[in-house]
């Protein structure tokens, strides 16, 4: 333990979404080495861990993690039913009291014991958002939407995976201000006018992630959601369907009136059935994204309960 007179003074809060933990003993771990860096560290803090429908035995991991370390805050927060990590952590970074608020998307401790000083320090120095990110955490799925996303966003700062970040109670107040509800975190973070960083390091050991059926399902939704929103994806596709639609129309209009003007006679059933079927395909994927756009519109408008929790457990 560390001479209490240098340790930070500032109170930092770590948010952990349990649901991501491959397993028991993989988040009792995380737990442990979390825990022990932020004593190493720090002189005041608290853990928020956030139960998204998580399995039971990883609640009482957390409660057997409160038995060794007495002299910490820690809490459960339990939501209502499974609502995704996106809401849930929202949740937590909403309940969290701290002057540094570090989310913990995932459960996987690969990185080293410095990381978590690192990220501090530069928040400190001028940035209101520090992210650490895994330099081969690159999955093809990820590879695709962050590159689309970066390249139709306009966004100044790139997004890419990460396993942690740390976000200045300053930062937490803009995001707070610029959208009562916040359907992609780390979008708005990237987008809310502060300076942020991204801080890689090479892991130290594999990590595997426990996504179940539900859990990849809200991240495809989670990925078209933020695509639709955030960037121009949607708006450009339609805009080539349109015109391919029209292109098509055009050289139907223009083969329509040679065969006319050329007095041949052709049965044209296959030609029109395959022109209609293509305009219809095309139709109804510009009504598609019209419809999801006035869908993701009108949750954001109107939808008063940004996430449902049924209580907080304080340990």
């Amino acid at each position: 333990m560390a001479n209490k007179e240098t340790l930070e003074k500032n109170f930092i809060s770590a948010v952990i979404y349990l649901n991501s933990a491959e397993n028991k003993q993989e988040l009792s771990e995380f737990l442990d080495k979390v825990l022990d860096n932020l004593q190493e560290h720090f002189l005041q803090f608290e853990l928020i861990c956030v139960d998204d429908a998580s399995p039971a035995e990883y609640l009482k991991c957390v409660k057997d993690c409160k038995s060794k370390y007495e002299q910490v805050s820690v809490a459960i927060l339990h939501m209502s039913h499974y609502q995704g990590m996106e809401v849930a952590m929202n949740a937590g970074r909403d309940l969290a009291i701290g002057d540094f608020v570090m989310e913990f998307d995932e459960c996987c401790y690969n990185f080293d014991d410095s990381m978590i000083e690192r990220v501090y320090a530069e928040c400190l120095k001028d940035f209101d958002i520090v992210c650490c990110a895994d330099k081969t955490k690159n999955k093809k799925s990820s590879q695709v939407f962050y590159g689309l996303f970066n390249r139709f966003s306009g966004m100044e700062y790139k997004l890419q995976s990460d396993n942690f970040r740390i976000i200045s109670r300053r930062g937490i107040n803009r995001i707070q201000s610029l959208n009562r509800t916040i359907p992609y975190r780390k979008a708005l973070y990237a987008n809310c006018g502060l300076k942020m960083k991204v801080l890689e390091y090479e892991p130290i050991r594999k990590c595997s992630y426990r996504y179940d059926k539900k859990a990849k399902k809200n991240r495809r939704t989670l990925a078209v959601d933020s695509l639709l929103l955030f960037t121009d994806v949607g708006y450009r596709i339609a805009a080539w369907m349109a015109g391919l639609m029209a292109a098509v129309m055009v050289f139907s209009a223009i083969y329509a009136l040679v065969i006319y003007l050329s007095g041949i006679a052709i049965v044209g059933w296959t030609t029109t059935v395959l022109f209609l079927s293509f305009a219809f395909f095309g139709l109804f994927v510009i009504l598609s994204i019209v419809i999801k756009y006035l869908s993701l519109l009108l949750n954001l408008t109107f939808k008063r309960q940004r996430y449902l929790f049924s209580g907080i457990e304080k340990l």
